[in-house]
């Protein structure tokens, strides 16, 4: 069956997986200003959404000032936890 003509390009990128999926735990990477918080460098937190394939992540962190909230945050602010 010839496959070409779904993705004529060749670029099999669409079909992989986010870096992040839903519910991984990540860190912040450096500090960051986002959404009328400050959230300093090596912040953890949960991913809860996954925007444009991974390009950018709504993360729940809880050590927020007035409890947990969730912030979007780009991939290069967030690296996931070992």
């Amino acid at each position: 069956m010839d496959t070409s003509s779904r993705n004529p390009s060749g670029d099999h990128s669409a079909i992989l997986a986010p870096p992040f999926a839903e519910f991984a735990i990540v860190r912040v990477t450096r500090n960051v200003q986002t959404e009328g918080y400050s959230i300093p460098k090596d912040t953890s937190g949960t991913v809860v959404a996954v925007y444009d394939q991974g390009a950018a992540y709504a993360v729940e962190i809880a050590d927020l000032p007035g409890g947990p909230e969730v912030v979007t945050l780009r991939a290069d602010q967030v690296e996931r936890m070992h």
